[in-house]
C-alpha cells in the first residue's frame, strides 16, 4: 500500500520536471477550422493568389497599410477605406506590395484584399439543409445599424439593461395576473 502514493509522487514529478504540461503546445496538426472529426489536410491555400499587374482592392475598412515590409506586431502606416483600389506589384508570404492610385507604395496583408472581378463564392449545400438566418432586408450585404437615442436611452417597448430599485415607478400599468386553472399533483415523499 505504500508504494502507490510513491509511485504517485515520482510520476507528477517527473511530469513536472519535464516541463511539457505547463508550456503551449506548439506541435501538432490540430486546425480549429477543420470541421470536427476530419483528419485529412486541406490541400488548398489559405491565403488567397494575386498576380503582379492585377488590380485588387481593400476587401474591408481599416485595411493595414506599410510602407515597409512589418516584421511582428509592427503598427499600420495608413488605413485605408473599403473598396480602395491598387495594383499588385509582386507578392510574398503573407503580405502583397502594391501600389495605391496615389502612387504610394507599400505592403497590405493578403487577406485584407479581393478581387473585384472574381465571382462571389457560394456556400457548398446539400440536400436537405434550410438557411438558418434572416436574409438581409435591404438585399446588400450589411444591415444598417439601429438609430440611437442620443440620451443613450434603449428603444421603446424593449427591456432595459439595468433594473434601478431606486428608479420612480413606471406609467405604464403592470398586466393583471391570471390564476392557473390547472392543479398538479404533489410529489410524493421518499
Amino acid at each position: 500500500m505504500k508504494r502507490i502514493p510513491a509511485f504517485s509522487a515520482i510520476a507528477m514529478l517527473s511530469l513536472v520536471s519535464c516541463n511539457t504540461m505547463t508550456g503551449p503546445i506548439t506541435g501538432g496538426d490540430f486546425d480549429p477550422l477543420r470541421p470536427p472529426g476530419s483528419n485529412s489536410r486541406q490541400s488548398a491555400s489559405v491565403t488567397p493568389t494575386f498576380s503582379a499587374g492585377q488590380f485588387v482592392r481593400a476587401a474591408m475598412d481599416s485595411t493595414a497599410f506599410f510602407k515597409l515590409r512589418p516584421k511582428g506586431d509592427a503598427d499600420a502606416d495608413k488605413l485605408l477605406k473599403r473598396d480602395t483600389s491598387m495594383k499588385v506589384i509582386s507578392t510574398s508570404d503573407s503580405y502583397v506590395k502594391v501600389e495605391l492610385d496615389s502612387g504610394e507604395v507599400g505592403f497590405v496583408p493578403a487577406v485584407m484584399l479581393e478581387n473585384p472581378n472574381a465571382a462571389p463564392k457560394t456556400l457548398p449545400t446539400a440536400s436537405g439543409e434550410y438557411q438558418v438566418y434572416p436574409p438581409l432586408s435591404n438585399g446588400g450585404t450589411s444591415e444598417p445599424l439601429p438609430v440611437i437615442d442620443p440620451a443613450g436611452l434603449p428603444p421603446e417597448g424593449s427591456i432595459p439593461t439595468v433594473i434601478d430599485p431606486e428608479a420612480p415607478p413606471s406609467s405604464t400599468p403592470v398586466p393583471p395576473v391570471t390564476p392557473m386553472t390547472e392543479k398538479f399533483p404533489a410529489p410524493k415523499p421518499q
